[in-house]
């Protein structure tokens, strides 16, 4: 029996009447998008972003196994099931709020959130579209109809429970047959087998079919036709036939051929979803919980405790370095510009008894002269105002853009690969609007003030007024701010789809000839279309909103204007006062709607500068700044480095990619790295550069801890040849010298060893010719080259990684250059990843990676004669490729050389 103290919970625990919306801003998104809104809902606090990079690491964002245990690590209880599908939208079930697997017309699974359920409409979340609302029939045709083999003694204990029955019971009653389903669920149910629940349940849903269609009467017609097709098929499946008179699509819980051991089998067939409720705190949280209790990955600990973000506090924090004074001296001679507004009213309703009061020119000269030198003020005052808070949004502006531009090279490498390059892109791009929020809150300042002091006008001249008055003040403000909430959601909504609408012109521009020749134009801008659609809808629905929030404080000043003036008049005023009167009480509802458009441009700039200050929270990388600014000049002799790798293991979105890894490289010894693509060759040498953090074991170089400024120093130490190595969009000559020390060798000799001064023939200003953005103005292997040399400077390298350095490059070549690579770095600790197993023969060591693991280490005419090794295999394959395949005699052989096509 449930407690007091359990109810409390429960009640405390209940999940909001709208879902968040939350965007996905890449198409792998939609798992840690849809738990974001889940835990927001039931008021679990977690940073969207952290979420994120966790799925990019120690969590599987694609698997909804994973998202279950995630959602119960974070506060909710989560229970993962798959119910027929006629179940999902019964009142008996009640699943939601749920995360549901649906399937887009592409035909790929996609998650999404069912909220509740209203009337014959679902809400819903769709990280790709946003919050709405459909009919349910739409949500189950989108949902994923899922089949798997099950033991058929599971099914019928689970068939048996009351949730089931409940369910088939309300299905009976639909088509009106509860007397008759009645008997008929008991005579199912004294059957011990899955059979005759599993043939009660595809009659019923057959049947409802039939009604739905009219073909089948509701009532007395549907309930023989039940009990007809019941029997028939019980008969059919306790005769074993696997295909009954009922079509197979109708059985959730199908026959299935027994398994390896004779079992019995069923195929159940329904959604897959997720239901989710709270009645606890977070594992992270509870400070009662059980030392029992799984601790949370750093990734999902770091998204969990991140404090909710506060743009608007740290875009105070750097307007106050540079100073308070400026910030209140502009508010402080707003309130006063504002008090002279005012009684610019005031004196131009007395100017209307200046005959009266002022008799002589003299007088009325001095009074007019008196009217000019204030307005004078006022125009004097509101010019440097104006002109400071746009001097401050300059200011704001530039300190967001050094700190963004110092933040992106602490920044980890996990990081980059969380975001699509296009959404930093638009981050960067779109910093300049920050300058606006200055000029904003001086307009809401200014607003906020004017209505204060218009009010207090008004209560001066009505005192009977004043509730009234006071009413028309509180409504033109609450009812903008009330608004606010679904204003920032919708305008975020719109901000996320420009971020990725930015994805499809990076795409477009990067993959022109792809496209082009693939002839997939039309498939990239119907994806586009896509995006573009969803922008202009939250666009459109940002704009309704706007407009009603404006709208309704606009009318409901305009009905209090009436009715103040009806009331002043009524109470026996001076006419003339009504004049002054009714200019204030019209002013009451523009003011509230000046107050209004300022509120709808708040979320817009506070959505983007949330977008901009993310990357400024983000943890750093465990080293310092990547490179330093000037050369630095190694000293002393060369040696290489030790590293030691220790029950190693390294996980990526949640996949194990190195597993119980142990190894000793000696300083200045070279190991060559084989293995078949995928099977963590590169990522067993990027745990040396800090792209991956170990899961479990330690990573040790020269005997110390991998991590902090002892990686920063490695870095410093090391060269490394990859083709993913950036080539910058500047001349040949920089992209060498980039990253290259004082005392580096001399580059006409690195030219030469490096075989660049081949490129140079073809280059038309030699070394001051641009290589193009990522190297596109030369080959793939004369960028290598490049990349290769770039390194060579680095000759007093400590560590050399050589990853697929030559790609590109013909065979011959290939190992002529691993021979003075090896000869140059002949001190240093060199690992050279390569799928020219051949060329390993001349290493002392070889290590062989598959699965994750390092499954053979030695010398390698030691691995290469034992029968049955890897290593052995690895070198036969390319022999056969070598002998069997190139030199067979039914291949034509062209040459391509110096532009022309040649046939040997």
């Amino acid at each position: 029996m449930a407690t007091a103290a359990d109810a409390e919970r429960e009640r405390g625990f209940r999940p909001t009447f709208f879902a968040p919306e939350v965007v996905q801003t890449s198409a792998m998104d939609c798992g840690p998008a849809s738990l974001k809104c889940l835990l927001a809902g039931f008021g679990v606090e977690v940073s969207y972003g952290r979420l994120r990079e966790a799925c990019q690491t120690d969590v599987d964002g694609t698997s909804i196994d994973v998202m279950e245990e995630v959602a119960n690590q974070l506060g909710l209880r989560a229970e993962q099931m798959m119910l027929p599908l006629d179940h999902l939208l019964l009142a008996e079930t009640d699943v939601f709020p749920a995360m549901l697997v649906i399937q887009n017309p592409d035909g790929n699974t996609h998650f999404i959130v069912v909220w509740r359920r209203l009337g014959g409409l679902a809400q819903i979340m769709d990280p790709a579209t946003g919050r709405r609302w459909i009919p349910e029939e739409e949500l189950l045709a989108t949902a994923y109809r899922h089949a798997m083999p099950l033991p058929a003694d599971a099914w019928r204990e689970w068939a048996g429970s009351s949730d089931f029955l409940a369910a088939l019971r309300a299905r009976l009653g639909a088509i009106g047959a509860s007397v008759e389903g009645s008997a008929l669920v008991a005579r199912a149910l004294e059957d011990p087998t899955w059979r005759g629940l599993s043939a009660l349940d595809a009659s019923t849903r057959m049947t409802a079919t039939l009604v739905r269609s009219g073909a089948v009467d509701r009532g007395a017609a549907a309930a023989r036709m039940l009990r007809a097709s019941f029997e028939e098929a019980s008969a059919e499946l306790a005769a074993g036939r696997l295909e009954t008179s009922i079509p197979a699509s109708f059985f959730s819980a199908g026959p299935l051929d027994a398994d390896d051991e004779g079992s019995e089998r069923v195929l159940l067939r329904g959604a897959v979803l997720v239901q989710v409720r709270r009645d606890r705190a977070p594992v992270g949280r509870d400070a009662g919980a059980s030392g029992e209790a799984p601790a949370l990955s750093p990734e999902l600990a770091a998204a969990l405790h991140e404090a909710p973000a506060a743009p608007l506090r740290g875009l105070v924090k750097m307007l106050r370095e540079d100073g308070m004074l400026t910030p209140l001296l502009v508010a402080g001679a707003a309130l006063f510009a504002t008090v002279g507004a005012v009684l610019e009213a005031l004196i131009l309703r007395g100017l209307l008894d200046v005959g009266r009061h002022l008799a002589t020119w003299e007088q009325r000269a001095g009074a007019l002269a008196a009217l000019v030198i204030f307005f004078a003020c006022l125009v004097g005052l509101e010019v440097p105002l104006v002109a400071s808070s746009l001097r401050m949004g300059r200011d704001l502006e530039t300190r967001l853009r050094m700190a963004f531009l110092a933040k992106i090279p602490r920044l980890g490498d996990r990081y980059f690969h969380s975001r699509p390059t296009s959404d930093m892109t638009h981050r960067a791009h779109a910093i300049h609007a920050v300058r606006q929020l200055p000029a904003l809150g001086y307009r809401l300042l200014r607003s906020v003030a004017e209505l204060v002091v218009t009010a207090a006008g008004l209560v001066w001249l009505d005192p009977a007024s004043a509730p009234i008055v006071l009413a028309a003040a509180t409504v033109a403000v609450v009812i903008p701010w009330a608004m606010l909430s679904t204003l920032v959601e919708r305008d975020l909504k719109v901000h996320a789809y420009q971020g990725s609408l930015t994805r499809y012109y990076l795409d477009a521009l990067l993959g022109l000839m792809a496209l082009r020749t693939h002839g997939a134009e039309r498939a990239l801008r119907r994806e586009h279309e896509t995006v573009l659609g969803e922008l202009r809808r939250s666009m459109h629905g940002l704009l309704s909103a706007s407009v009603t929030v404006e709208s309704l404080d606009g009318l409901v000043g305009v009905v209090v204007a009436v009715w103040l003036l009806f009331h002043y008049l009524g109470g026996g005023r001076e006419p003339a006062g009504a004049l002054l009167l009714v200019f204030w009480a019209l002013r009451l509802p523009l003011v509230g709607q000046e107050i209004a458009i300022s509120l709808r441009q708040y979320p817009s700039v506070r959505n983007l500068t949330l977008r901009l200050l993310e990357p400024l929270g983000a943890i750093e990388d465990e080293a310092s700044v990547a490179a330093p600014s000037a050369p630095r000049e190694a000293t002393g002799p060369v040696t290489g480095v030790a590293i030691e790798l220790e029950g190693l293991s390294v996980r990526a979105a949640g996949k194990t990619i190195l597993e119980d890894v142990s190894l000793r490289v000696a300083a200045g010894e070279h190991v060559a790295i084989v293995g078949p693509s995928g099977a963590g060759k590169s990522s067993l040498v990027g745990l040396l550069l800090g792209w991956h953090r170990p899961a479990e074991g330690d990573v040790r170089v020269d005997g110390a801890s991998l991590r902090g400024e002892r990686l920063d120093r490695l870095r410093l130490e090391t060269a490394w040849v990859d083709p993913s190595v950036q080539l910058w969009n500047r001349s040949l000559l920089e992209n060498l010298r980039y990253g290259a020390l004082a005392d580096s060798p001399a580059l006409a000799t690195v030219l030469e060893d490096a075989g660049v001064l081949g490129i140079l023939d073809g280059l038309p200003e030699g070394l001051g010719s641009s290589l193009g953005d990522g190297g596109a103005l030369v080959s793939g292997g004369e960028g290598q080259r490049v990349r290769l040399a770039r390194a060579m400077l680095r000759a007093k390298s400590r560590l050399v990684v050589l990853d697929e350095p030559f790609r590109g490059l013909d065979r011959e070549r290939r190992g002529a250059l691993l021979t003075r690579s090896r000869e140059l770095w002949s001190a240093a600790t060199l690992l050279c990843v390569t799928h020219d197993v051949g060329d390993t023969l001349g290493f002392p060591r070889v290590l062989v990676v598959d699965e994750g693991r390092v499954v053979e280490d030695g010398p390698p005419h030691e691995l290469a004669a034992q029968e049955g090794s890897r290593y052995r295999a690895l070198l036969d394959a390319e022999h056969m490729v070598q002998r069997g395949l190139w030199q067979d005699p039914s291949w034509r052989r062209l040459t391509l050389r110096g532009g022309r096509l040649e046939e040997r």
